[in-house]
């Protein structure tokens, strides 16, 4: 029972989304707030997470422009929230690779491998790069943001085959608690952590973890975990 596809978070993984702390910092900094810009952080992270997983569907665009109002006011600001939401597209818009992400995804070839992100479909006509990916799933396609299990169950019902996720545990264009939302401050974490997705049979992965050797090697320990055979082997980066 080999892994036939490996499916892969966006932001946090194979790009960068570090610029999402300019925005607290931008917040605090503008209106000469004397609270934490993690305090910030925080209010913005769940408030952005409980209206990702609330009915109805919204694009990001809507969402932001919803909660920035509410993050401003829960610290007594009053100004117009819409530069903040602008800079949102920006840092999550201009973006740049890993300098891991392409050996990578060609070092898993001819394993076919795709991007499951929550982003709207702007997000991904602004990179101005090219992945070599069997496809990209964003969540305004899907109308559901991970972890909904339709995101998942669309993404398994297009290669139609047993699958391993890799991803981190801060999120996408913001991304905490395993899925891309706006969360705890962005880090590249070396440990791999694995867990599955649905109850049942290990059809689906969760990887957790920076995208170099250290996947790799995450890559074995879920294989092996799985019961399942090793799928590949990784080429060395210089």
């Amino acid at each position: 029972m080999a892994i036939k596809a490996v499916i892969f978070d966006a932001y946090g993984t194979l790009l960068r989304n570090e610029g999402l702390m300019l925005i607290p910092h931008r917040i605090v900094a503008d209106h000469g707030l004397s609270v934490r810009v993690d305090d910030v952080w925080r209010v913005w992270s769940e408030l952005y997470f409980e209206a990702t997983q609330v009915p109805p569907f919204r694009t990001l665009r809507e969402i932001e422009g919803q909660i920035l109002p509410r993050v401003l006011r829960e610290f007594a600001v009053s100004a117009d929230a819409a530069p903040y939401v602008e800079m949102f597209f920006q840092v999550t818009t201009k973006v740049e690779l890993y300098p891991e992400t392409l050996g990578v995804l060609n070092a898993l070839k001819p394993v076919p491998s795709a991007i499951v992100s929550n982003a709207d479909h702007e997000h991904v006509a602004a990179w101005n790069f090219t992945l070599p990916v069997q496809f990209i799933l964003v969540s305004e396609t899907v109308r559901a943001y991970k972890p909904h299990q339709r995101v998942f169950q669309m993404a398994l019902d297009q290669p139609r085959c047993r699958t391993l996720r890799a991803g981190q545990r801060c999120g996408e264009p913001g991304g905490a608690r395993g899925h891309p939302r706006l969360p705890a401050p962005p880090r590249r974490a070396r440990l791999c952590r694995f867990h599955p997705i649905f109850p049942q049979p290990a059809r689906s992965w969760v990887l957790s973890g920076q995208v170099d050797s250290d996947m790799w090697r995450g890559l074995g320990c879920a294989e092996q975990a799985a019961g399942l055979p090793h799928a590949c082997s990784p080429r060395e980066e210089s």
